[in-house]
C-alpha cells in the first residue's frame, strides 16, 4: 500500500549540495565543541525605536481608510494618479507640487491676514 501511495519526486533537485557539509548537524556541533561559537546568521538584528509602530490590525485600518478616502475623490482626479493611492501620496508629499495641489483643489491657500484697528484705539 505504500507502494501504491507514494509520492514520486523525479524532477531535478533544487538543493545545492556544496553546502551539504555545513548544514549538517553533527558538524554544526562539532565545530560547536571546538569554538565554543553558534553559527551566526546572515541577518543581524537590527535594533531602533520602534515606539511609532502599531499593531497589524490598527495598520490595516489605516490602509483601509486611505483607500476609502482616495475613492472618494473625482474619478479625475484618480485618473490624473493612475488610480494609485501610493502614487497620489508621492505627489502630496512633495512640497514641490504645492500650486498645482492648489489648482486641483487638494489644498485650500490660506487667507493672507489683515491688521484690523480696533475702533476704541482710533479715539
Amino acid at each position: 500500500a505504500s507502494e501504491e501511495s507514494a509520492l514520486y519526486c523525479e524532477d531535478g533537485s533544487r538543493a545545492k549540495q556544496s553546502f551539504k557539509e555545513e548544514c549538517d548537524i553533527n558538524t554544526i556541533v562539532k565545530r560547536f565543541s571546538v569554538t565554543g561559537q553558534v553559527p551566526v546568521s546572515p541577518l543581524q538584528p537590527q535594533y531602533g525605536d520602534f515606539s511609532g509602530v502599531f499593531d497589524y490590525q490598527t495598520a490595516l485600518n489605516a490602509v483601509i481608510a486611505a483607500q476609502e478616502s482616495f475613492s472618494a475623490l473625482p474619478a479625475t482626479l484618480r485618473n490624473r494618479f493612475a488610480n494609485d493611492p501610493a502614487a497620489f501620496v508621492d505627489f502630496c508629499s512633495d512640497e514641490s507640487n504645492r500650486e498645482e495641489m492648489i489648482r486641483l483643489g487638494l489644498v485650500i491657500e490660506k487667507a493672507t491676514e489683515v491688521a484690523v484697528e480696533s475702533p476704541k484705539a482710533a479715539e
